[in-house]
Parts: structure tokens; C-alpha cells; sequence
């Protein structure tokens, strides 16, 4: 089940992160991984921000692009 080994996931992390980031952490699809944060979100379990291409910097090792993190 995609939802529960993401909220796991975000659990165990110190960081918000991507979807990318999740995906790879539980070596899943992402497409899989989008559709189950959205429920998340949508629900409540799962926090998302969006941050613009200046601060996304920090995440990314190329260049940046706006993008959504998501917490517990």
C-alpha cells in the first residue's frame, strides 16, 4: 500500500520532501506516489507547501524550479 509507506516515510524523515524524493525512498513509482499525496493532502495526513525556483536552489542540484514539499 502506497499511502501508508509514504506517511512512513515522511515519519522517519527530518525534512519535508519531494515526491521524487519519496518515490526513490520507497522505490516506487512517482506517478503512484502523486496520486496517493494527493489523497494524503486531501485528507489531512500529509502537509504540502509549495516553494518558488529561488528556494527550491537548496533541494535541487540543477538549477531551480518551483516545487511542492511535503511534511507530517
Amino acid at each position: 500500500m502506497v499511502q501508508g509507506e509514504v506517511i512512513e516515510c515522511l515519519e522517519k524523515s527530518k525534512v519535508p520532501m519531494s515526491r521524487t524524493q519519496i518515490a526513490e525512498a520507497i522505490k516506487d513509482d512517482p506517478i503512484k506516489v502523486s496520486h496517493a499525496l494527493r489523497q494524503l493532502v486531501k485528507w489531512k495526513e500529509v502537509k504540502c507547501m509549495e516553494i518558488n525556483r529561488h528556494q527550491s536552489k537548496k533541494y535541487l542540484k540543477h538549477g531551480g524550479r518551483r516545487m511542492r514539499l511535503y511534511y507530517i
